[in-house]
C-alpha cells in the first residue's frame, strides 16, 4: 500500500454554537443590574480533521459582533486552529440592544478567561479538540484593548496561558505604559479614523518583544479585516505566520513578515 499522507490546509471546517454562562458575574450597564449572569454564546470554528489544534480566542470590536470577522476567522481554522468568538452581552448591538454599553469592555478580559477556561475544561464538547498547552487571544478595536487586557493579567492557577497575542487596530490600556505581553502582531490601518495610527504603534512600540506590526497602507478601521477587502489575504498570511511561530512552533519568526513582502499595501517591521 502507499504511505498514508496526512492532510494539509485549508482544512474543511466544523462548528458549533456554545452558550456558555457565567454565573459568578452579574451583567450590569449603566448601572442597572440586566442579568445576575453574563451570557457569553461563543461560536467556535475547528478543522474538521483528526488531532488537538491550538486555540485562538478572538473578541469582537464594539457594535459589530463576530460576523464582520467571519472571512479571517475562517481562515483561522481552516489553516489549523480552533477559533472561538464569544458574543458580549453589553457590546454586541444585536444581542445589547437598548442595553448597549460600551463602558462594559472592562468587563472582556474577565469573559475571556472564562471562556477559554470553559472550552478546554473536562467535560467541554470541544476540549478534545484542543491543545490546551497552545492558546491565543486575539481582538479588533475594543476588543483588541480586551485582549491586551486578558494577556497581561495574572493567570489563576491551573489555568492555561495566552502565549500569544494578536492586537487589531488597537489603543493603549488606561495607566498601562508599558506592556508586559506575550509575543505579539500589531495590525494598524494608515487611514483609520476610528483609533487612530498613534494608537496602534504606541502599543507597539512600549510592547515587550518579541513583537510585530503590520501596517495597512490606505487601510481603514474594519473595512481590511472583512471578506473581499485587499488588504484580508495579506492579513491572513500575517497572522496565520505569526501564529504557527508561537502556537505551532513550525515558523521561524524571521518567516512572519514573508506573506506581504514587496507589497505596496502593507509595511512590516519587528522589534
Amino acid at each position: 500500500m502507499p504511505p498514508t499522507t496526512a492532510p494539509e490546509p485549508p482544512y474543511p471546517l466544523g462548528s458549533v454554537t456554545l452558550p456558555l454562562v457565567d454565573t459568578t458575574r452579574p451583567t450590569v450597564s449603566r448601572g442597572n443590574r440586566i442579568s445576575a449572569s453574563r451570557s457569553l454564546t461563543t461560536i467556535v470554528w475547528y478543522p474538521d480533521v483528526p488531532g488537538r489544534r491550538p486555540l485562538v480566542i478572538f473578541a469582537h470590536g464594539y457594535q459589530v459582533g463576530p460576523m464582520p470577522y467571519l472571512a479571517l476567522l475562517q481562515s483561522w481554522a481552516a489553516h489549523g486552529y480552533v477559533v472561538a468568538a464569544p458574543e458580549f452581552p453589553l457590546t454586541d448591538a444585536a444581542i445589547a440592544g437598548r442595553n448597549l454599553d460600551e463602558s462594559d469592555i472592562d468587563n472582556q478580559p474577565q469573559d475571556l478567561r472564562f471562556v477559554t477556561d470553559s472550552l478546554v475544561a473536562a467535560g467541554s464538547p470541544v476540549a478534545a479538540l484542543i491543545d490546551a498547552a497552545e492558546i491565543a487571544v486575539a481582538g479588533h478595536s475594543d476588543g483588541a484593548e480586551s485582549a491586551v487586557a486578558a494577556s497581561i493579567a495574572t493567570v489563576p492557577p491551573g489555568e492555561p496561558p495566552f502565549k500569544a497575542l494578536v492586537a487589531m487596530s488597537v489603543q493603549q490600556l488606561p495607566g498601562v505604559s508599558k506592556t508586559d505581553n506575550p509575543p505579539m502582531l500589531v495590525t494598524q490601518g494608515d487611514q483609520d479614523t476610528i483609533n487612530p495610527p498613534s494608537y496602534g504603534y504606541q502599543v507597539y512600540t512600549e510592547g515587550t518583544s518579541p513583537k510585530y506590526l503590520l501596517v495597512l497602507r490606505g487601510g481603514g478601521h474594519l473595512p481590511p479585516i472583512e471578506s473581499g477587502s485587499a488588504w484580508l489575504p495579506g492579513i491572513e498570511a500575517v497572522t496565520e505566520a505569526f501564529l504557527d511561530c508561537y502556537l505551532a512552533h513550525d515558523v521561524p519568526a524571521g518567516a512572519i513578515g514573508n506573506g506581504v513582502a514587496g507589497s505596496s499595501l502593507f509595511s512590516f517591521d519587528a522589534g
